[in-house]
């Protein structure tokens, strides 16, 4: 699986992490500083632990799941600066949509082309929200 991250193909980086975060809690004694989780787990408990954490992999299980849309625009409005990862089903349509909430690295399927999903990350130019990545609205240039 090949994984971009800033924008970039990550030839060295971090594996994502096995550990889900209701274990990740459970553990009294904490060594890892990254964790899985995905939309079932509680946002509350993870806004809290973030900054504890450099890697948040958050899991989409099916394309209908938008929980971790909303996962990563929590942790980037509540000042998480570390990486998060989408991982699971990465659909390369959603991709530039990831990135303007929050996500900064993507694992993607064997079947998915780099090329493609950087040429993504990088399609749409004038937006018409505000985001977490800092790219203002249109209006307001």
């Amino acid at each position: 699986m090949a994984l971009i991250k800033d924008q970039q193909l990550s030839l060295s980086h971090a594996p994502t992490p096995a550990t889900g975060l209701t274990d990740w809690l459970d553990d009294d004694l904490v060594t890892s500083a990254s964790v899985l989780t995905n939309g079932a787990d509680d946002v509350a408990s993870l806004l809290a632990s973030a900054s504890k954490l450099d890697l948040i992999a958050i899991e989409f299980d099916t394309f209908a799941d938008g929980r971790g849309f909303s996962m990563a625009r929590l942790l980037r409005r509540k000042g998480y600066k570390g990486e998060i990862r989408a991982v699971g089903d990465v659909a390369m349509d959603r991709i530039e949509f990831m990135q303007r909430v929050g996500f900064n690295a993507f694992e993607l399927r064997d079947d998915q082309d780099v090329n493609e999903a950087l040429t993504k990350l990088s399609e749409i130019s004038v937006h018409f929200q505000p985001s977490a990545d800092g790219k203002g609205p249109a209006y307001m240039i």
